[in-house]
């Protein structure tokens, strides 16, 4: 066990929530040695966007305590007297997280701003440069499964924190005396941001054509009614939404999951569709910074488009309709397809490529060369294969409520031209660029952690996958071309095939990513690769279980 966690009794005496110390005493009371070092072996850490895990008792679990520490860690990196803005989602404890986060910080002599309702998270990110503040806290766990939380944390630019601020922040939550249990009443500030964010989104919404009917579901999250109110604003009326997703429960009890990824989560959002006779659905997850879509396509069915084909489109759009030359920056993470960066270099728009994760994508701009003709780079458009798009630089983290507002009114202005379909225009994108798919697997690992697995799986590296020969391997560990140290690898295949491997931030999986460029072919060579992907990684797994 590792020394600075607190022993299972230092944790009881700290802990406010009588839920979380009744399931510490019952392990304690029964002996449950297991049950105590998987929640106290080891602490939750900072990952791809902020800390996040299954709600339960101690430093391995999210919980009162976890987010008391953070906040008490974060008053301590950015100094008594710091303005921090404070949001939550209409998750379980969500309210009761960010409550203590305030009242911490308050304690700690910095000056928390609450936003008020509930909110999305792009709206904190936009909260935080829009006020002024030093800092911001989201509690949410974005789509992760019912009985999770978490929390985001921001610099004072409206992005999540990068290192070294998250090292530091996660060594003073290892070093620091736990927090009292009772803590001293506080006041705080609160603001509604909600015209001002709807204002800066709806700022570089091009609009053309006639009003398009969609269906929506929020997923029983919060999109719902900013997302009404943006489309109000462009005069597409209020989305045909799936009711009995439409309120927000802590519980998700009338999704399949709340995460848009999951096909079978769109299902009823499909038949609410076919009900209005529309083309068009779309899906935000729990806290709205997610963007899935669903159009009906030309061989008479409906099609979910993946994350790099919403991102073609959306880059395609965000260039035609943003005005400028190469000073317009899109940026996409390294796990992504290569499409948009190909549609960015066409349009005469510079292209970066950052690690996974939007604290990276939404900085693409900010630390390249300043230009000689004296314009700013500017961030135009950001994506992630998972469904994360940037469609504004003054929201700088994803952002599914403007991702939504922008794929509507590239529909519009698709109907308004000559009548084409989202289908269509990708399939020019197809015709001018070349055919891009891509797919991707996410392998268990049985408890393992995936940086172990990766391990293995540099020692005995592939040089081919099926058939096709590796020509390159990319190895991000040690920093590759100004990026951040990642654990990362990425294989280019002879037949100008990509795969790339990471482990993931949140869970105990080893995440595949494989792109195929040209012709269709028999046997399809994307499932060719998933099949190679997985048998590499199951076999790096087994090498650690024979050990």
């Amino acid at each position: 066990m590792n020394a600075q966690v607190p022993t299972p009794e230092e944790w009881l005496a700290a802990d406010p929530d009588p839920v979380t110390r009744t399931e510490l005493e019952l392990l304690i009371k029964t002996g449950d040695q297991a049950g105590i070092d998987d929640r106290f072996g080891d602490r939750l850490r900072f990952g791809t966007a902020g800390i996040r895990g299954p709600m339960g008792a101690g430093p391995n679990r999210m919980n009162r305590v976890v987010v008391r520490q953070t906040a008490a860690a974060l008053a301590g990196h950015i100094g008594s007297g710091a303005k921090v803005v404070v949001g939550y989602d209409a998750r379980q404890n969500s309210e009761v997280f960010a409550d203590d986060v305030a009242s911490v910080l308050a304690a700690a002599g910095c000056h928390p701003v609450m936003l008020t309702p509930k909110a999305p998270t792009p709206v904190l990110a936009f909260a935080v440069d829009h006020l002024g503040a030093d800092a911001g806290v989201m509690v949410t766990a974005s789509h992760n499964p019912a009985g999770d939380n978490g929390v985001k944390v921001y610099l004072g630019d409206g992005a999540q924190i990068i290192p070294p601020h998250d090292q530091a922040i996660e060594e003073a939550m290892a070093s620091q005396p736990l927090p009292p249990r009772e803590l001293p009443s506080a006041t705080r500030e609160e603001a509604d941001v909600s015209v001002e964010y709807l204002t800066a989104i709806l700022s570089n919404v091009a609009i053309h054509g006639p009003f398009h009917p969609l269906a929506y579901t929020p997923l029983q999250g919060v999109g719902l009614p900013l997302l009404s109110r943006a489309l109000d604003s462009i005069n597409n009326g209020r989305p045909f939404v799936v009711e009995d997703e439409a309120e927000p429960d802590p519980l998700f009890r009338n999704v399949v999951s709340p995460n848009p990824e999951d096909h079978d989560t769109l299902a009823k959002l499909i038949r609410r569709a076919e009900q209005i006779d529309t083309p068009l659905a779309l899906a935000t997850d729990p806290d709205a910074d997610r963007l899935a879509a669903v159009v009906w396509a030309y061989d008479n069915e409906w099609r979910i488009l993946t994350g790099d084909e919403i991102g073609a489109l959306l880059c395609d759009w965000m260039l035609r309709t943003a005005p400028g030359g190469t000073e317009r920056v899109v940026a996409n993470s390294i796990v992504s397809g290569r499409l948009v960066g190909r549609i960015a270099a066409a349009r005469g728009a510079t292209h970066v490529e950052t690690l996974t994760g939007f604290k990276w994508i939404a900085r693409a701009a900010d630390d390249l060369v300043p230009r000689d003709d004296g314009l700013d780079w500017r961030l135009v458009f950001g994506y992630e294969e998972a469904l994360g798009f940037a469609c504004s630089d003054q929201v700088r983290d994803k952002d599914g409520i403007s991702a939504a507002v922008q794929f509507v009114a590239l529909c519009r202005a698709l109907a308004m031209e000559d009548g084409r379909t989202p289908i269509e225009r990708l399939g020019e994108l197809m015709d001018e660029f070349g055919l891009h798919r891509t797919d991707q697997v996410s392998v268990e690992l049985d408890g393992r952690a995936g940086s172990e697995v990766m391990g293995v799986i540099r020692d005995r590296l592939p040089y081919r996958f099926g058939s096709v020969e590796v020509v390159e391997i990319t190895d991000y560990r040690h920093g590759v071309g100004g990026l951040y140290p990642a654990d990362v690898l990425r294989f280019d295949l002879a037949d100008g095939s990509r795969v790339s491997l990471r482990p993931s931030g949140t869970e105990p999986q080893i995440k595949g990513y494989f792109e195929v460029v040209g012709d269709i072919q028999v046997p399809d060579p994307l499932l060719t690769l998933s099949e190679a992907v997985r048998e590499l990684i199951y076999e790096a797994n087994s090498a650690i279980s024979d050990r």
